[in-house]
C-alpha cells in the first residue's frame, strides 16, 4: 500500500476560498500525509484552487483533489460521494465548513428570506452531507466529524452580552448556528458510540468576503481560523471532543453552548 493511500482521507466542504481553502493548505504543509479533497459548488473554482494549493507546496506529502457539491442539493451530494468512493472508497475526517451569512452573499441580513436560505444551507445543508458521509466515517479506524461553529450561536453567550449594533441583522446567520451547534451535541453522542469523534470549531471572525466588507476590514487571518480546525484534525484537541473548540486573542478552550 503506497502512502497516499494509507493517508487519511479528508474532504473539506466550501474549500475553495476563505477559512476551508485555508484548512485545505495547512494540511498540505503539515508534516503528516493526507489525502485532501476540496469541495465547492463550481467545479472550475475548486480545480482552481485545488492547483494552487498543489503550486504553493510543491514539496507537500499529501495530495488535494477538487470535486463539486453543492450542499443545498440532494443530487449533488449523492454525486459527490460516489466521486469519493470512486477516489478512495473511504473517508477518515469529514469538515463541514461550508455555510452562508445571508440571502445576499456579503451581506448579513435576518429577512425571512434569509432564514429560509440560511437555514437550508447551514443547517439542513450540513446535516445532509453528514448523513450520507457518515457510514464511511464510522468505517474508519479514526473517524472524525469537524463541523464550523461560531459564537454568535452560543444562547450563553448571546444571554449574557448588551445588544451590539448587529444583534438582530444576524439574526438568521447566530440561529442556525445555534442549531448547527445541537446537532454537534447529537452527532457526539450517537457517532461517538460507533467511535467517531466530533467537535464543533469557532474560527471567529476572519477576513473573508462571508460579511463583505465588514468581515474583510475587521477579520483576522482566515489561517487562523483553519489552524484550528487542524488542530482538531491532528489531535491537538482531543480533550476537547464534544465541544466547540476556539483559540483567539491570546483565549483557547471551548465555547459554552
Amino acid at each position: 500500500m503506497s502512502s497516499s493511500e494509507s493517508s487519511p482521507v479528508v474532504l473539506i466542504t466550501g474549500a475553495n476560498t476563505g477559512i476551508g481553502y485555508q484548512t485545505a493548505g495547512l494540511l498540505a504543509q503539515s508534516t503528516k500525509s493526507y489525502n485532501i479533497i476540496i469541495t465547492s459548488r463550481s467545479l472550475t473554482k475548486g480545480q482552481a484552487a485545488a492547483a494552487k494549493l498543489l503550486s504553493s507546496n510543491p514539496s507537500s506529502k499529501s495530495t488535494v483533489t477538487a470535486i463539486e457539491l453543492d450542499i443545498t442539493s440532494a443530487p449533488s451530494i449523492s454525486a459527490a460521494l460516489l466521486k469519493v468512493i470512486e477516489l478512495h472508497n473511504r473517508l477518515d475526517i469529514l469538515v463541514n465548513n461550508a455555510a452562508i451569512g445571508s440571502d445576499v452573499k456579503g451581506v448579513i441580513s435576518s429577512g425571512i428570506d434569509d432564514f429560509k436560505s440560511v437555514f437550508d444551507t447551514n443547517v439542513i445543508g450540513t446535516a445532509t452531507v453528514t448523513d450520507a458521509f457518515i457510514p464511511m466515517l464510522c468505517n474508519s479506524k479514526d473517524g472524525k466529524l469537524v463541523v464550523v461553529s461560531s459564537s454568535v450561536g452560543s444562547i450563553t453567550m448571546a444571554a449574557a452580552q448588551s445588544p451590539g449594533p448587529h444583534s438582530l441583522t444576524a439574526s438568521a446567520y447566530a440561529s442556525s448556528k445555534a442549531a448547527v451547534n445541537m446537532l454537534i451535541v447529537k452527532w457526539s453522542k450517537a457517532y461517538g458510540e460507533k467511535g467517531v469523534k466530533v467537535w464543533g470549531v469557532d474560527p471567529g471572525l476572519c477576513a473573508t468576503d462571508f460579511a463583505g466588507e465588514y468581515s474583510m476590514a475587521r477579520g483576522r487571518d482566515p489561517a487562523e481560523g483553519g489552524a484550528i480546525v487542524v488542530d482538531v484534525i491532528e489531535g491537538r484537541r482531543d480533550a476537547d471532543v464534544g465541544r466547540v473548540c476556539f483559540d483567539q486573542y491570546g483565549e483557547a478552550g471551548v465555547r459554552p453552548w
